[in-house]
């Protein structure tokens, strides 16, 4: 099949983490030809990819996957019915739920050429509850206008988990759904896990409050280790006065050494996953957490929010999951820094089996071969 995309950013950008590395995994699986029309620029910034031809067709990391990058002032309706009757594409996938210009202007354009049973539409979880604490009233506002002028009607809507699919279906009852959870991209290391001083816990998610980090500086700022911790954090800083926030706890417990590392693309990320005895990450809300797999997968016990899809934890030895109540979180935290080596062995085996079975299962990827049929 022929499957035209619109995302927003596309490899090789990496800042905008989950939904490119959904869309990315998803194409290498799949033996579909893909046409993706995105920007020439990563997210936060104007500068054009230097590796990448603007304007033009090119072969990406495939050769089922052919990429036209463009600025975003380009993407036009004459644009996208030029290059729609140029493709004629079996289905349109929409890779978010709020873009202008990658989402709605597409959405409007097949909508007037009566092609909208064509559009399969990912929210990646931007219909969660806690997506709607940034910006609530407005995109409430949105979706009452939209469903007036019908432009969600006659669409597909890909749900990745029974989770998300309910989200959908509180906000448009009538919707045609199909399921087909995330693939990751993760690779299960076999390397075995030792314990190490300093205990070392690391946190990958962007320095934002939908990832759980006031909860997660509450957390730090209570706890009290009875050893030497290091919490590396890598992600973009997108709140810095929330980074500052996280920088302080550091004065406040000699014990506990706190890094912000910034951003960095999968390849660096490597090294942090290589080094880490525990994933801390107390989120609001994850559509599916591509950072929890790939720990699982690198045998790094988890310790997170119970607002993932990553569910039965504790009873596989493989992490804890709890609300978000700081106590909480600390019993999670201590839990492990207090192991033995023999003890720990347990878990981090505990986290590698869970992610063989749960990581890009046989269902998962039968779900999504039959996504666009």
């Amino acid at each position: 099949m022929k499957i035209m995309v619109f995302t927003d950013w596309f490899f090789p950008g990496s800042q905008a983490g989950g939904p490119i590395q959904s869309l990315i995994s998803f194409m290498k699986f799949s033996s579909d030809s893909f046409y993706v029309i995105t920007r020439n620029t990563d997210l936060n910034s104007f500068i054009p990819y230097s590796n990448v031809r603007s304007n033009a067709w090119q072969e990406s990391f495939q050769e089922n996957i052919q990429v036209y990058y463009l600025n975003e002032n380009s993407l036009t309706e004459d644009f996208i019915l030029k290059i729609y009757s140029e493709i004629n594409p079996d289905r349109v996938y929409l890779n978010s739920m709020w873009s202008p210009k990658f989402t709605l202007l597409p959405l409007k354009v097949f909508r007037k050429i009566n092609l909208s049973s064509k559009v399969v539409l990912a929210p990646r979880g931007m219909l969660k509850p806690a997506a709607f604490n940034q910006k609530g009233f407005k995109k409430k506002m949105f979706l009452l206008l939209a469903k007036f002028n019908q432009l969600y009607s006659n669409i597909t809507w890909h749900a990745t988990s029974e989770v998300e699919k309910n989200e959908i279906l509180q906000r448009f009852p009538t919707a045609v759904i199909r399921i087909a959870p995330n693939i990751s991209n993760a690779t299960i290391s076999e390397r075995k896990k030792e314990l190490t001083s300093p205990f070392r816990i690391l946190t990958v998610g962007r320095i934002s409050p939908e990832k759980g980090y006031y909860e997660a500086i509450e957390t730090f700022s209570n706890w009290k280790p009875q050893t030497s911790v290091h919490w590396e954090i890598v992600g973009l800083e997108e709140n810095s006065e929330l980074a500052k926030s996280i920088r302080s706890i550091a004065n406040e417990n000699a014990l506990i050494q706190i890094t912000l590392h910034g951003h960095k693309n999968q390849e660096e990320l490597k090294s942090f996953y290589k080094n880490a005895h525990l994933f801390f990450l107390p989120t609001r809300g994850e559509n599916y957490g591509h950072a929890i797999a790939e720990a699982l997968s690198y045998g790094i016990p988890v310790v997170i929010s119970d607002h993932t899809p990553w569910k039965n934890l504790e009873e596989a030895n493989a992490g804890k999951a709890s609300s978000l109540n700081p106590i909480k979180l600390i019993e999670g935290l201590n839990f492990f820094l207090n192991l033995n080596p023999d003890e720990y062995q347990r878990w981090s085996i505990g986290a590698t089996k869970y992610a063989k079975l749960h990581v890009n299962s046989h269902e998962t990827l039968a779900l999504n071969k039959t996504l666009f049929k």
